[in-house]
């Protein structure tokens, strides 16, 4: 978790991280709802989160890059890719999906899919708790995991532990393809 350190202290980060392999862009797209022929800005996450807030009613907006075999879909202060639906999609035939959620008012979810079935859908901060107990929990995952105080930094490293992506935080400098979402 330490590597992660960082996000903890992000107070201002509020977004959908998702992570699938085996997929192509275009794949990735369409499962988040973009149209054909949506035509991408490149924005740096600061950027996009500035924009979605400004135009929140009208639409939301995904950033997708490329990292090795890993699709890295980022919605700023958006939740598409926390839909079972998308992680479902996402995972078929085979393959996996993992999303974690942050909202700005302190939400937190974490929703996997391997091979088109959904396995996994929990409020870390719930975990072992009786407001969690309809949470769908894998089998990687503990109550000591996911200490209250370090939610986020635990986010992240769980998604390198099931994914097998380290994520970096200058990735949210870098201007990367941006593209509206539906509302």
């Amino acid at each position: 978790m330490t590597r992660y350190a960082w996000a903890d202290t992000a107070f201002d980060l509020a977004w959908t991280l998702a992570v699938t392999t085996g997929r192509t862009e275009q794949e990735v797209l369409a499962a988040y709802g973009v149209r054909d022929d949506a035509q991408p800005t490149d924005l740096t996450f600061e950027a996009a989160l500035e924009q979605r807030n400004e135009h929140f009613d009208d639409y939301g907006l995904l950033q997708l890059t490329r990292r090795g075999q890993h699709l890295l879909a980022i919605e700023p202060n958006g939740w598409v890719g926390n839909a079972p639906e998308v992680a479902r999609t996402l995972s078929r035939p085979s393959g996996v999906f993992l999303s974690v959620y942050w909202s700005a008012n302190g939400d937190h979810q974490i929703v996997q899919a391997r091979d088109g079935q959904l396995t996994a859908r929990f409020d870390p901060t719930f975990i072992g708790q009786p407001a969690g107990a309809n949470d769908m929990l894998p089998g990687w995952c503990e109550p000591e995991d996911f200490p209250l105080d370090h939610l986020k930094s635990a986010s992240l490293a769980a998604v390198e532990r099931v994914t097998g992506l380290a994520f970096d935080d200058s990735w949210l400098t870098a201007p990367v393809p941006t593209y509206r979402l539906p509302v």
